[in-house]
């Protein structure tokens, strides 16, 4: 059933044109009166499969914000869940391939009693989300911090490492999904050209030894895309899907909830937000400065090309020549819809409005469900 209804959907080219962020049900309707009235009978198994693929995001939400061992196995059935969508989109049958846990690097340090009372504050790195910065503002404000790399170390922190310490807060830092993608292929493109001419002593994702083409174009940036619905690009923490990095983001023997999400986008106002949630004395102004990753806006601009993202100028550091005529596009690439079923557990997890053209009727139903809209830039 669900199979014949997404084909009726590519069938009649639906397009949805909404810029009503507050009235998702509205925008559902009327991509319902787009179609013929014979493609409007879902049926009853359809009504509820949609419904129960909304209600497993609520509960990937719920289990993988509190860092709960179920936030791994939801995330994985929801992996399944989107995975027809994926495949309708992209017009080829893949296999999935399913959430890992991924222990990154975090950081942590004690503040003065002076500074907020004191207590240990715990910053998990989700790449490309403004995780350096925040790690840089850690140390302005606490005078040191040590960071923790228990995947590159191979080793774990104790239960008594983070439980027996002075009153633990931990935080961390999120960012719109495809503005991240977008960044995070980027900066594999720039490691990579970094790596091959020897100044950095780090090896490549093997991945992009075997793209062709120049770094920047769009041929390269597709090539991308197509390994990225197979494997990931090898499951590369830069373009995955940040929920992962809830799944034990402190080891298997340290369970700390998160206990505050910013947002990249909103990372000033958000700090200091956590440091008053927090009664600190000493109130710091975050500094946009520290931390930055050097990476290419050109290999960004290909790879929005890529997936047909026409809005991507209102995240994505265009040249400014380029930005009138990309923002006179539409959002309407395979590509692009493919990417926001992918990412729809990171959308509706940190309450990200979806982008233009991401307007299936079923996921407008899953966002409404969310509280979430689509985009109207």
């Amino acid at each position: 059933m669900l199979a014949r209804f997404v084909i009726a959907v590519f069938a009649t080219l639906l397009v949805v044109a909404a810029s009503n962020r507050d009235d998702v049900a509205a925008m559902l309707q009327q991509s319902r009166k787009d179609m013929e009235p014979s493609q409007l009978q879902m049926t009853q198994a359809d009504s509820w499969e949609n419904m129960a693929l909304g209600r497993l995001m609520l509960k990937v939400k719920e289990e993988c914000l509190s860092s709960t061992q179920l936030c791994l196995p939801a995330l994985i059935e929801a992996r399944h869940g989107v995975w027809p969508y994926v495949q309708a989109e992209l017009g080829k049958e893949l296999k999935p391939y399913e959430p890992r846990s991924f222990t990154a690097d975090f950081a942590s340090t004690r503040l003065k009693d002076e500074v907020c009372h004191g207590k240990t504050f715990f910053l998990l790195h989700v790449w490309k989300a403004v995780g350096w910065g925040a790690m840089q503002n850690l140390g302005k404000l606490a005078g040191t911090y040590q960071r923790h790399n228990l995947e590159a170390w191979h080793n774990d922190l104790l239960a008594e490492d983070c439980q027996n310490v002075s009153h633990p807060s931990t935080f961390t830092f999120v960012r719109n999904p495809l503005a991240r993608f977008i960044s995070g292929y980027a900066q594999l493109e720039h490691y990579h050209q970094e790596a091959m001419e020897h100044r950095k002593n780090f090896p490549p994702n093997p991945v992009l030894n075997h793209l062709t083409g120049k770094p920047g174009s769009v041929g390269r940036a597709k090539q991308f895309l197509d390994r990225f619905f197979v494997d990931g690009v090898l499951r590369d923490g830069h373009v995955r899907p940040q929920s992962e990095f809830f799944v034990k983001p402190y080891g298997s023997k340290c369970f700390l909830a998160v206990d505050f999400v910013g947002k990249t986008e909103n990372v000033v106002e958000d700090w200091k937000r956590f440091l008053e949630s927090q009664q600190c004395h000493v109130i710091t102004q975050f500094n946009l400065t520290k931390g930055r990753h050097e990476n290419s806006i050109g290999t960004k601009q290909a790879l929005a090309d890529a997936a047909e993202i026409g809005g991507a100028s209102s995240f994505v550091e265009l040249q400014s020549a380029a930005k009138e005529s990309m923002e006179a596009q539409l959002f309407q690439g395979a590509y692009l819809r493919a990417l926001c079923w992918l990412y729809l557990v990171d959308y509706v997890m940190f309450s990200y409005d979806l982008p233009r053209g991401c307007d299936h009727p079923h996921m407008l139903h899953i966002a409404h469900l969310a509280n979430i809209s689509v985009s109207d830039s």
